[in-house]
């Protein structure tokens, strides 16, 4: 039988199948050749910068040294990883008949806002090892993937169970995220009343201010322009609340990054941005950082509803879906970041 029959016949059992034998000549590559594949591999792209990010300096294993933040290597294969679990979300929420659109992704809202709230207090040193790694990204990402994928289940098990209206999924989706962030935001309470655990250069809410005014006025002028031109229907979905979110998450990450790593206001701080593409960016010169990112959410909001609408109209769950992925991609870094700066860690 070919490839591309157990594929079409068999399509979940191809991809178990695939893992699987990646698995195994990984595991017998760091058996057989270790330097190679653990140390000069995982060690170096993917294990010891997580390691290095919870230490807050360079690791090293068997001489090779490993920096926190993401390497090339590392960026392209989370990338890989994501878009083959943006698939397989897809396709759980088709066969569950999920209705993936604004109130859904309200309803994720609390454990997309857990993720980098978490990080901060990973950030100040609140959590130990090993539980520490638990809270540095890629883990921090599979950790929230499998609470919320928890509460989606037992949301949809409740609804087809009673059958009652007041019990939807979303309404338990969000009920779980709730209880995931709550803990979280009470430390970060507690640490912003002062009772702080470990060294801080000084909250810095004027920061915090300035990022969330200019968030607020662009995304403000963009809503009244798409108002004001709403007989034009290509204008008129800059206005949608899902467009705006995916503005606001990637103006929150790139004002935020410009302003600490640049300091272009004078205020003393000194921060470094991990990603490769962004650094790049900042080092051209700073404000084309949240320029750029600013102009490529114009960009995909016009291909999704305005340029491939009609294309596209029948796979409402997918766009949708991307459009969340978006806003995790631009909440994550950008509230991490900014909350970092406002708290001096």
């Amino acid at each position: 039988m070919k490839i591309t029959e157990i594929y079409r016949r068999r399509k979940v059992a191809f991809f178990i199948y695939v893992i699987i034998a990646i698995l195994v000549i990984i595991m017998a590559g760091i058996i057989l050749v270790p330097s190679v594949f653990y140390d000069q591999w995982i060690w170096k792209h993917y294990w010891g910068p997580v390691v290095a990010d919870a230490a807050g300096r360079v690791a090293y294993h068997n001489g090779v040294a490993a920096a926190e933040g993401y390497t090339v290597v590392s960026e392209i294969t989370y990338g890989i990883i994501l878009i083959f679990a943006v698939y397989a979300i897809y396709k759980l929420l088709k066969k569950l008949e999920i209705v993936v659109d604004w109130k859904f992704a309200l309803a994720l809202m609390p454990y997309i806002l857990f993720g980098p709230v978490s990080r901060v207090l990973e950030d100040t040193g609140y959590f130990g090892e090993p539980v520490v790694y638990w809270f540095i990204s890629p883990l921090i990402y599979l950790q929230i993937a499998i609470y919320a994928l928890f509460f989606l289940l037992i949301g949809y098990y409740l609804e087809k169970k009673f059958k009652k209206p007041q019990l939807t999924v979303n309404k338990v989706v969000f009920t779980g995220g709730l209880i995931c962030l709550i803990p979280s935001l009470y430390l970060i309470a507690r640490w912003m009343l002062g009772d702080r655990w470990s060294v801080t250069t000084g909250a810095r809410f004027d920061v915090f201010l300035i990022v969330i005014a200019l968030v607020f006025l662009i995304i403000f002028v963009v809503y009244l322009f798409a108002y004001f031109f709403r007989k034009n229907k290509k204008i008129a979905v800059y206005k949608a609340p899902l467009n705006l979110t995916m503005l606001s998450g990637h103006l929150i990450d790139g004002l935020t990054s410009y302003l600490s790593v640049k300091d272009p206001l004078g205020f003393g701080l000194n921060y470094a941005e991990k990603h490769p593409a962004s650094n790049t960016l900042l080092e051209i010169w700073g404000p084309s950082f949240p320029i750029v990112k600013f102009i490529l959410i114009i960009v995909v909001i016009y291909m999704f509803d305005v340029l491939y609408k009609e294309e596209l109209k029948h796979h409402l769950t997918l766009v949708n879906l991307l459009k969340i992925c978006i806003i995790i991609l631009g909440f994550s870094p950008g509230v991490r970041d900014l909350l970092r700066v406002t708290m001096g860690v």
